[in-house]
């Protein structure tokens, strides 16, 4: 699985290459380093199967409920995968989705400030959208080659930090 998925982070790095070399605005595109790669399984058996071996690979694991589907984040202890890359996320179908699976899309660490329609303002010929999936996760979509790119100016562990704080919340509410 780890050569799987290197594999896929190389043919989506031709490709985002291939991108940013069109761009007007190459310069913001050329800074923008990935911080996780995101990976879709086709099935709660395939999830499994992935949970256990990137476990293994993992000091720090966060599992959630979200959305109808599990999703989880690794932080890679001693491997860092293709464009130095330490963050997994392993990403269940949702419910009914004809999504493909495999690798989903890379994020990128976009400076504060960043809005869809900022870069829309020089890249008008690009598919951007703002995304959110629940209340802490948000970022602009990128979509090209028939693959994503999350711009995001936090990361996937500032999600998860925040999805156990409100967790937190509630067992103090339950126990005063």
């Amino acid at each position: 699985m780890l050569e799987e998925l290197n594999v896929a982070i190389s043919d989506y790095d031709r490709k985002w290459k291939a991108l940013v070399v069109g761009r007007k605005d190459r310069a913001f595109f050329e800074k923008l380093r990935p911080t996780a790669v995101g990976w879709k399984a086709a099935d709660l058996a395939d999830f499994d199967k992935r949970f256990a071996f990137w476990r293994s690979y993992s000091d720090q694991v966060h599992l959630g409920w979200i959305n109808e589907r599990w999703l989880a984040t690794f932080h890679l202890r001693d491997q860092k995968l293709n464009r130095g890359i330490v963050l997994v996320k392993l990403m269940q179908l949702r419910p009914g989705s004809n999504d493909h699976t495999g690798l989903d899309h890379l994020d990128f660490f976009a400076p504060s400030g960043t809005s869809a329609a900022i870069i829309k303002t020089s890249e008008t010929d690009l598919n951007i959208t703002e995304e959110k999936n629940g209340t802490h996760c948000k970022w602009i979509s990128v979509w090209f080659e028939q693959t994503e790119a999350k711009l995001r100016s936090d990361t996937v562990l500032d999600v998860c930090i925040a999805e156990m704080e409100d967790t937190k919340k509630q067992l103090q509410g339950a126990t005063s």
